[in-house]
């Protein structure tokens, strides 16, 4: 039983037929492309046999995802609350339930299929379900966001498999939450099939937000499915062909290109095979010497008629496409490539202001104003279950740690260039070059002025 057709099912109502077609549509050759797919995979194979064949994947989508997800969620990023005892439970919570090894690879993702969810639950503690979309379907939302959702998860209990489908939304009475069980072949079973201390229904009074954030792409959301964001290649997917033609080509260039060797007649054995049938060589550590005519001496030459690989036109291609890719997802030229100098530095990147690093500004605000919500969330249940005091704050942010500092040289050169310029004050430029507060530069020009005299 397909997970899509499990929650559609579930949610039974015309205003899904949109939704129904995104899933089955985009989001499905999202997924596919992602891992690898697409509706090129495979081609015609030569010769009279036919048949198919993969074409050699360079796995851009993924690529380009990963980065994007390295960008914007690096190592040693932390939260920061305003109290020490909810910082030090958040930091306890997240440590626990796996998130700074588990949310970038979710990050990718959402950067991949367009969105995704992390769902806040009590069992003995605080515990976080990263969900991806595909096993996610809004049921509920307006110009707010998302406030009722359906999701979908895959459960082994005594070797057996099933499909658990759960649905939270707000109401009169609170968070609604909601438990399905059905056979992996299709059918519903009775809960305590596999969960006899699931309820299947449950009401948490008093909430007035689901325990679930779902993290967007802010590339745009598709018309036909409002809620939900696209995925950052969306608008690619015509480059993403092109880049595994040309290194499908590129691989064929080597077995295509094998060396190729035209040897006169003569110099052909034969041995008869296992099945009788006589097989025929050329042995290249025959150094016997035969007597034989000849009219022509071109005859008796061996020559190797092998073709020039052409590596050079392939990576070229490939560098242009990767360029393109990198334009239409929000990179830098040169982000992704591999030909030598067009790489820049981590610090350049920064000091240039460049679009990669614009684009990682405006995801870290998306996944930090997410992030508040689920410490939101965490904060809440863990009031609810006494592992934090009812006084303790709610509220949190993330301190993103940068891999890369602003370089120097080019932060002193644009300070200067503005001031030449007119545009900034000799106080505002030597706050920026030196990174002093404006009253510390006001006293080191002071003191140069004082010195002067």
């Amino acid at each position: 039983m397909e997970i899509g057709n499990l929650l559609f099912g579930r949610a039974g109502q015309d205003k899904f037929t949109a939704l129904s077609a995104f899933y089955s549509g985009n989001l499905v050759r999202w997924n596919d492309i992602y891992n690898g797919g697409g509706d090129w995979r495979y081609t015609r194979k030569g010769g009279l046999s036919g048949g198919m064949r993969k074409v050699a994947s360079l796995g851009a989508a993924k690529a380009v995802c990963a980065e994007l997800s390295r960008l914007c969620f690096s190592e040693g990023t932390k939260p920061v609350c305003a109290d020490k005892e909810t910082e030090s439970f958040l930091e306890r919570t997240l440590s626990e339930n796996g998130f700074y090894d588990r949310f970038p690879a979710f990050l990718e993702k959402v950067f991949a299929l367009g969105g995704g969810v992390i769902k806040v639950y009590l069992d003995r503690g605080v515990k976080l379900d990263f969900i991806t979309a595909d096993r996610f379907v809004p049921t509920k939302w307006d110009s707010r966001g998302i406030s009722g959702g359906a999701f979908a998860s895959n459960v082994t209990v005594n070797g057996k498999n099933y499909l658990l489908a759960e649905t939270e939304e707000l109401t009169d009475e609170g968070l609604v939450t909601t438990n399905k069980l059905y056979r992996e072949s299709g059918g519903e079973l009775p809960l305590n099939t596999a969960f006899p201390k699931m309820t299947e229904r449950s009401v948490i009074k008093g909430l007035k937000k689901p325990l679930f954030v779902y993290f967007g792409a802010v590339t745009g959301a598709l018309a036909q499915c409002e809620p939900l964001g696209a995925s950052v290649f969306a608008g690619a997917v015509d480059t993403l062909k092109s880049l595994d033609i040309v290194f499908d080509s590129l691989s064929r260039e080597f077995i295509l290109g094998k060396k190729r060797i035209i040897v006169p007649s003569y110099a052909i054995r034969g041995e008869y095979g296992a099945d009788g049938e006589v097989k025929r060589y050329f042995d290249a550590n025959d150094e016997v010497f035969e007597a034989f005519s000849a009219s022509d001496g071109d005859d008796l030459k061996i020559i190797d008629n092998t073709d020039k690989l052409r590596v050079s036109e392939h990576t070229e291609a490939l560098d242009k496409l990767l360029d393109l890719l990198c334009m239409q997802t929000g990179l830098s030229e040169g982000a992704l490539s591999f030909k030598s100098g067009t790489i820049r530095t981590a610090t350049e990147v920064v000091s240039k202001n460049s679009r990669t690093y614009r684009t990682a500004g405006v995801y870290r605000k998306m996944i930090a104003n997410r992030f508040a919500n689920v410490a939101e969330n965490i904060c809440l249940l863990g009031k609810m279950s006494g592992e934090l005091s009812a006084g303790a704050s709610s509220k949190a942010t993330l301190r993103f740690a940068d891999g890369v500092c602003e370089d120097e040289s080019a932060k002193t050169e644009r300070a200067l260039k503005l001031y030449s310029g007119g545009l900034i004050s000799k106080t505002r430029a030597l706050s920026e070059i030196y990174g002093v507060s404006l009253d510390e530069a006001k006293a080191m020009e002071k003191e140069d002025f004082t010195n002067g005299q």
